[in-house]
Parts: C-alpha cells; sequence; structure tokens
C-alpha cells in the first residue's frame, strides 16, 4: 500500500495550481495588444479629423478621441494584471484624409471594436468591462453617423 504524504502532494498540487493560473493569464492577452492598438489609432484618427472640422462638430469627436484613449488605457489594465507586466504597445502613425472618408472608416473601426468586445462580454473576470467597452462604441457609433448626416447633407435639404 503507498503511503500518502500530505506534504508532498500539497507541493504538488501548488505547481498544478500556478500552472494553470500562468495559463489562464497568458491565455488572451495577446489578443489585447491588436485591440489596444486599434483604440490608439481610433483615438489618434478622431482627434486628426476634429481638426478639421468646425468646432462644434469637433467637440464631439474630441471626446470620443478622450473616450477611446480610456478604453485603450482600460485595456492596458487588464492586459498587466493577466500578463502580470504592461503591453508594449505603439500609437500607428495616422495619415490624414478628407473628412468624408476618415469618418466613414472611424465608423467601420467602431464597428469592429464593438463586435469585438461583445464577444468578449461573457469573460467571467472581465465580461462587466467588456460589455461597459461595447455600450461605449455603441454610442460612438451613434455619434459618429449623427456626425456625418449633419455634415455631409445634399444640398436644398
Amino acid at each position: 500500500m503507498h503511503t500518502y504524504d500530505p506534504q508532498k502532494a500539497a507541493q504538488v498540487w501548488q505547481r498544478v495550481q500556478n500552472q494553470k493560473n500562468d495559463d489562464s493569464r497568458s491565455a488572451g492577452t495577446d489578443s489585447l495588444t491588436p485591440l489596444i492598438m486599434a483604440e490608439r489609432e481610433s483615438a489618434a484618427a478622431c482627434l486628426q479629423l476634429a481638426r478639421q472640422l468646425p468646432s462644434k462638430h469637433a467637440a464631439v469627436l474630441q471626446k470620443i478621441s478622450q473616450e477611446e484613449q480610456a478604453h485603450a488605457t482600460c485595456l492596458k489594465g487588464i492586459h498587466t494584471i493577466t500578463a502580470g507586466q504592461p503591453p508594449a504597445v505603439r500609437t500607428p502613425a495616422i495619415a490624414k484624409e478628407v473628412p468624408q472618408i476618415g469618418l466613414r472608416k472611424c465608423y467601420g473601426r467602431h464597428m469592429r471594436m464593438l463586435r469585438e468586445y461583445e464577444k468578449r462580454g461573457d469573460d467571467p473576470e472581465y465580461g462587466p468591462v467588456f460589455r461597459r467597452l461595447a455600450e461605449q462604441e455603441r454610442e460612438h457609433c451613434h455619434k459618429i453617423l449623427e456626425l456625418i448626416g449633419s455634415l455631409f447633407q445634399q444640398p436644398g435639404r
């Protein structure tokens, strides 16, 4: 009959638990890096577009830019907790575009982010955060469509 050594069993269990924790912490952190970059890109694009529009419309884009930057910071926080270190992320350069095209691309970026956050809404640990980010992306999409509708009306309408 084998003798049971509680101390040895505790050590083995400790190793197994640490491996599981390490695995679960690192799972998904790589997928946050592109999201962080996308949020930073979106923030920069909104800010650049704001510089090209009348002040009333620029204020809307400036607010969206600030919120997008906050999203990136939040995602960096999740990454730092789950990976044990902050992500190495840089802000991509943004090419200057005509406002109509820039806003259309901006809308597309926000829709992609919305889908990403909705997919992660069931995450057991960060689901509420992702659902909140999705809610804000929905608002951003709404505001961008309002801007497009008010800025680029056909004459006589």
